[in-house]
Parts: C-alpha cells; structure tokens; sequence
C-alpha cells in the first residue's frame, strides 16, 4: 500500500520528473535463506509519466533462471520475490534491471531506455 506524504510548506512537495531524468533509487537483491528465491527491492523518484521496469537473474553460465516485467508502475516503492529456476541454484548470480517508457502508442514494443542497473549477488 502507498505511503501517504504530507507536507506543511507547498515548496516541500517533490517536482514529478520527465521520462528523460527517471532512474531508480535503493536498489537491493536479498536471498532467501532457502536459496531458490530472492528478494528484489527498489523505488523511484516521484514521475510524470508512469515508468516501467523488466527484471531478470542470470547465474554465473549467463542463463536467465528468473524475469519479470512491471507495466506502467503507479507507486514509488516496489517489492517483489524472484523465483529461481533450475535444479539447486548456487554460486555467483547477476540481477539486471532497465527502466524504459514505450517510444509511442503506435509502436508499444520499441523502447526508449532511460536506466539500467546491474547488481551482483551470491547464493
């Protein structure tokens, strides 16, 4: 559920920004103890236009043993758990995440990327 802000002094109240300046904030990846899932954590600044997000895990051979897509967020703060495919996960994996707006209504499969992170984790 959102977290309401409330401020007192209208000049407090964050400027939404464009597609062009979006990036994420407070990315974190954290195992679970039973090392088949992962906790994925990020957040946004506040936005104009309602970004969306794809996710994936790659282990160490380059696979991708999870993914997932986020369309058009509308909150801030978003937490997920990744499911990891394959027989016993273990070793050195790499969480990628690209933050991007469709180019146009006509053409919603281009995309304009406006930020990638990359975060290296181990299980």
């Amino acid at each position: 559920m959102a977290e309401l802000r409330f401020y007192e002094d209208p000049e407090d109240i964050p400027i939404p920004l464009p597609r062009n300046e979006m990036r994420f904030d407070d990315v974190s990846v954290q195992p679970y103890a039973d090392g088949r899932r992962v906790r994925l954590k990020f957040k946004f600044p506040p936005f104009a236009e309602r970004p969306s997000v794809d996710a994936w895990v790659t282990n160490a051979e380059g696979h991708v043993v999870a993914s997932m897509s986020l369309i058009e967020a509308i909150e801030q703060d978003f937490e997920f758990t990744l499911h990891l495919r394959g027989p016993e996960p273990r070793g050195d994996h790499t969480l990628h995440l690209t933050l991007y707006y469709p180019l146009s209504d006509e053409r919603p499969d281009e995309k304009q990327l406006v930020d990638e992170r990359t975060v290296p984790f181990t299980l």
